[in-house]
């Protein structure tokens, strides 16, 4: 397979995070009615069947109050938080959401929104499981001035709350949510493209913004999650276990994500690339090297050929999902079915060790990070085996320019059908979503072991009071650090704004490839001719 030239890929690679992220157009890492359905597969068997009561409306605000006593009254935090909130008043909904790295202006469930839950408890982790989507708490994140209003920089662009996040996508675009809802394995990062034939879950690039890191906080979301649930539990009036379960499925939301291996990798191929390395050269010769019509970018086309195939993946698992539960069955499709009910003997012991480190009472520490993390480990080494299969089986279409995959497409119209000659890539295609499926319930149904095992330990008001107080004063201290982190770039990126102008495409060399050639078509026209007349003289 000829490859592009390493300065082009290079070239591709270091923009392929500004311009956005490989995802789908209009889902997350699952559709949200496949985050309900995981969760519902998962725990039917959690005992969580009791009838879900009303949420207390005054629960929010309760817990807001519970965060904003501990700062006031932990000498290391009472400062900071001082500056921050002068008033109790002043730490409203908008300042919570500002604080967990939400979109303030985002109506939130939980937060903002507390609809009377139907059904179980059950079904109410469920639903909290597909509302990080529904209400996009970690869509478009602006910064905002101190009347609340969005910030811009000298040249009237809106700024972004953290400019780091543009690093995994984009303002205005749904790859903006993409810093909360990936996952990067916690490894040594490298732009370097060998990397990315050789290591993919190594190869990630700081494109949008530069100076800053690549964040992906899907850990940190669950984990920050996880907390309000544990507070909302232990509330000292107006406890909700309704709450804490709602708040326990959007917890899961990120967690099941990053089960997802698309979403542990920034890239992921190297193969779309060479795919849009001809898919530009053949632009090219059409358009004279961009000269006598349109070119687009390497990284602009293999943007597309990734989103195409990241959308047919989650499409195609869905359809089966959906086509499993409604009768209309197959092997495969009752297999992924069953899978999120089914234990993972292997990924269970890596829990195992990974808890372990967390000390004699896991249930104690942060152990939503530790699983989400673990998850993402093991996820990240088969991201790239997932596109390739998908490459496999989908339609040659998806890799050439100016195809575009719609996430409500029919996904069975763009795979190549079943046969002989990709009979091994669907196999493996769908042993990966029941191993993602599979790894994902085991790692929901240890969290909510560790979860009910905390809550049904604490008897007295004491001890309930001595556990808010843990993880109020964890939950403050990573947030005000990752707050006071995304300031500091804000600062930075409003001081020197990026600039935005790129030049026109062009590939002269293939304009002056075209130019030789018709001359040499000339040239030998012109002997031919010579030839002709000079033999009928």
């Amino acid at each position: 397979m000829p490859a592009p030239p390493p300065p082009t890929l290079r070239l591709a690679a270091l923009l392929v995070p500004f311009l956005s992220v490989p995802c789908p157009r209009d889902a997350a890492a699952y559709h949200e009615d496949m985050h309900q359905f995981i969760a519902r597969q998962a725990l039917r068997g959690a005992g969580l069947d009791r009838q879900a009561r009303p949420i207390p409306p005054g629960a929010p605000a309760a817990l807001r109050a519970v965060l904003s006593n501990f700062a006031r009254s932990d000498p290391t935090l009472a400062p900071q938080w001082q500056r921050r909130y002068p008033s109790a008043e002043s730490f409203d909904a908008w300042a919570l959401k500002e604080l967990l790295l939400l979109e303030p202006s985002a109506q939130v469930f939980g937060i903002d929104r507390l609809e009377a839950p139907q059904g179980t408890l059950l079904e109410l982790v469920a639903l909290g499981a597909r509302e990080p989507d529904d209400d996009r708490r970690n869509r478009d994140r602006l910064g905002y001035d101190a009347q609340r209003k969005p910030l811009r920089d000298a040249r009237g662009r809106l700024v972004p709350a953290d400019p780091a996040l543009l690093n995994m996508g984009r303002l205005g675009a749904l790859s903006s949510q993409a810093h909360a809802h990936y996952g990067l394995a916690q490894v040594m990062l490298s732009d370097d493209p060998k990397v990315l034939k050789t290591d993919p879950r190594r190869f990630a690039v700081a494109a949008g913004y530069p100076p800053g890191p690549i964040l992906t906080l899907a850990a940190e979301m669950a984990q920050a999650h996880l907390d309000l649930a544990l507070l909302a539990a232990l509330l000292p009036e107006e406890a909700s276990p309704e709450l804490s379960m709602r708040y326990t499925g959007q917890a899961f939301h990120y967690l099941q994500d990053v089960s997802n291996q698309i979403h542990t990798v920034q890239v992921g191929l190297y193969d779309f690339f060479v795919d849009a390395f001809k898919a530009r050269l053949k632009m090219a010769v059409l358009s004279g090297g961009g000269y006598f019509g349109p070119l687009r970018s390497l990284a602009s086309i293999g943007i597309d050929i990734l989103t195409n195939h990241h959308t047919l993946a989650e499409a195609l698992t869905r359809k089966r999902v959906l086509e499993a539960l409604h009768g209309k069955s197959s092997p495969s499709a009752a297999r992924l079915v069953a899978a999120a009910a089914e234990d993972d003997p292997d990924f269970g012991r890596q829990l195992d060790e990974v808890l372990a480190a967390l000390g004699p009472a896991p249930e104690r520490g942060e152990f939503g990070l530790a699983i989400t993390r673990a998850v993402i480990e093991a996820s990240s080494r088969e991201g790239v085996d997932v596109y390739r299969a998908t490459r496999a089986i989908a339609s040659p279409r998806l890799r050439q320019e100016g195809e575009h995959l719609d996430d409500h497409d029919d996904p069975d119209r763009n795979v190549v059908p079943p046969g002989p000659e990709v009979e091994r890539a669907y196999a493996e295609y769908f042993a990966l979503q029941e191993r993602a499926f599979r790894r994902c319930g085991t790692a929901m149904r240890r969290w909510l072991g560790l979860q009910n095992k905390l809550l049904n330990a604490l008897h007295t008001p004491e001890a309930r009071a001595e556990v808010r107080a843990e993880v109020a004063g964890r939950l403050l201290r990573r947030q005000l650090r990752l707050l006071g982190e995304a300031e500091a770039r804000r600062q930075d990126y409003l001081r020197m704004p990026p600039e935005e102008a790129t030049p026109p495409e062009r590939m002269p060399a293939v304009l002056v490839a075209q130019g030789v050639g018709l001359a040499l078509v000339g040239l030998l026209v012109w002997a031919a001719l010579r030839r002709r007349r000079r033999a009928t003289a």
